[in-house]
């Protein structure tokens, strides 16, 4: 049995708490022959930027028309249900709701009256049928279109706004106003709503209902109260975009720690940072750490660690192991000191515990510009 032992208390960089793939789907519509819109393109542009920073795989699309957003959806949900993990829609444009169902509107679209919305229209419960069908275990929907209606003179319903809709379990809906409400498309460059979604959603330590409650405020705020935000919500994980740092503690008692490195000591190597230094030509911190490594006690057994890195070319390496790092690498029980670098970004160094399950971590590196 391999027995760590840490001779001080390490602060790590950010651990997701979701480190399986991430995957969105962004659609912005703005150029309408009908009440064209102002924000949705520079909307979900800026969404799409923002998810590929944190490390999310994004499909990004702009000026759909109905046979586009119906096969967008339909390869999003495809691609979900071959990589699972988690999964993001951000729509931004023109959306209504007829006799209680909700429809997008996608650019294109010749709607003269009522009874034809769901024939020129996408159903927005499509979407939650293809992320229903994906199986994945987390989805998070956003929906920046409660626009006005560009056809209210001619519907015999006065619906404003989009209805409520339940989605399956692990999934968290979010509309950029209550139910039955319009929201503003904006002033600026991007509505209200997506601007304060833009502003928390790269927040450490915020989990993604923190996240829409702050949004929620500053949106009411700048509206005066015209605009309020809500989610609706039956997630099962937790889920942070950048997540709080970590302080790095052992899974056993001390007491019981202490214990092992007693019995351990007759057949140890004692190994220093300079001479791991030495070993494998990188330093590993700029603090001392001894390892303590039963040599009597070899296993063949082990688990697995997979680090999914943004960008992901980023080079990685195990600085307190004599050994290259290769995704799925089977390693035994103990501490292990990471480095992923790549030029143009700031390195980044962390520690993680191989203690008794197969560890999947996802990094994302900041750039050297980055504000």
């Amino acid at each position: 049995m391999k027995i760590a032992w840490l001779t001080i208390i390490f602060f790590l960089g950010t651990i997701p708490c979701y480190a399986a793939p991430k995957t969105a789907l962004v659609i912005g519509n703005s150029n309408y022959q009908s009440s064209p819109l102002t924000n949705p393109v520079n909307d979900a542009t800026d969404i799409a930027e923002k998810l590929r920073y944190l490390g999310f795989e994004v499909f990004d699309k702009f000026d759909l028309n109905r046979k586009q957003m119906r096969n967008a959806i339909r390869e999003f949900g495809q691609t979900l249900k071959q990589k699972g993990g988690a999964g993001i829609f951000f729509y931004a444009g023109h959306g209504i709701q007829v006799k209680g169902e909700n429809y997008l509107i996608p650019v294109g679209a010749d709607i003269q009256s009522e009874f034809e919305v769901p024939d020129e229209s996408v159903q927005a419960n499509l979407l939650l049928r293809a992320l229903e069908d994906a199986g994945n275990p987390l989805n998070i929907v956003v929906l920046d279109a409660c626009r006005d209606n560009p056809f209210a003179r001619s519907f015999r319903s006065s619906a404003k706004g989009l209805a409520r809709m339940e989605g399956g379990v692990g999934t968290l809906i979010a509309y950029s106003t209550g139910p039955g409400n319009v929201a503003m498309d904006g002033e600026g460059r991007n509505s209200p709503y997506t601007k304060y979604l833009l502003k928390y959603m790269t927040q450490t330590g915020l989990s993604i209902e923190q996240v829409f409650k702050r949004v929620r405020v500053g949106v009411e705020k700048d509206s005066g109260g015209r605009q309020i935000p809500w989610e609706s919500s039956s997630l099962r994980n937790d889920f942070y975009f950048v997540p709080e740092p970590v302080e790095l503690t052992k899974h056993s008692p001390q007491n019981q720690i202490n214990k092992d490195i007693e019995k351990s000591k007759k057949h140890t190597i004692k190994v220093t940072a300079s001479e791991t230094r030495a070993k494998n030509s990188s330093l590993v911190t700029n603090a001392l750490m001894t390892n303590y490594v039963d040599t009597n006690s070899q296993t063949t057994s082990g688990y697995k660690l997979t680090i999914y890195t943004n960008p992901g070319s980023a080079q990685i390496r195990i600085l307190n192991l004599d050994k290259n790092y290769h995704s799925g690498i089977t390693l035994e029980p103990g501490d292990y000191n990471l480095e992923i670098s790549k030029e143009g970004y700031l390195s980044k160094k962390q520690w993680v515990t191989i203690d008794q399950d197969n560890v999947e971590m996802q990094i994302t590196l900041v750039p050297l510009d980055y504000e």
